[in-house]
């Protein structure tokens, strides 16, 4: 199975790779479910700090498909990101593999690193160039819940990696 994309070989800078032990021990998820509008009322309402971190996802569960995106920045710092993206006809497998993935890792490793190398290796993934990081939940995850909004009912992960 191919890939896109527009990665750069970087290594992680040491504030990047400490953020990792760290966030290793550390990783979030968050699910909502219910109309569009309040999914998305919702989502903007997550600490706009969880837009510090390094790598985070949404995954969102519609009528007739789902979609999933990855937002990546190489470094913590980085004022620049990708998102990943592909869609599948259902979310809910993706959702119990990446727990396991994280339960499995039991912070050894970065949580961002391993939760990609699960996702890459199965399915077919658009990466985006980079592009400004957002700076809030609402505008990460508004524009992609717009694909969304003539559905009856939603459910949108958000996972937070490192």
């Amino acid at each position: 199975m191919g890939t896109e994309s527009m990665r750069t070989p970087q290594s992680a800078d040491a504030v990047t790779a400490a953020g990792c032990v760290t966030a290793a021990w550390d990783c979030q998820s968050y699910s909502f479910m219910g109309s569009p509008r309040t999914v998305i009322d919702n989502l903007a309402r997550l600490p706009d700090e969880l837009m510090s971190r390094r790598v985070y996802m949404i995954m969102v569960q519609g009528d007739e498909h789902c979609e999933a995106r990855i937002f990546e920045r190489f470094n913590l710092g980085d004022p620049k990101g990708t998102v990943s993206s592909w869609a599948e006809k259902d979310v809910p497998g993706m959702v119990t593999q990446i727990t396991e993935v994280l339960t499995a890792n039991r912070g050894v490793h970065c949580p961002g690193e391993q939760v990609k190398a699960t996702i890459e290796s199965e399915r077919e993934i658009q990466v985006g160039t980079p592009a400004p990081a957002p700076k809030t939940a609402a505008e990460a995850f508004g524009p992609v819940l717009g694909g969304f909004r003539n559905d009856a009912f939603v459910r949108a992960t958000v996972m937070v990696l490192c």
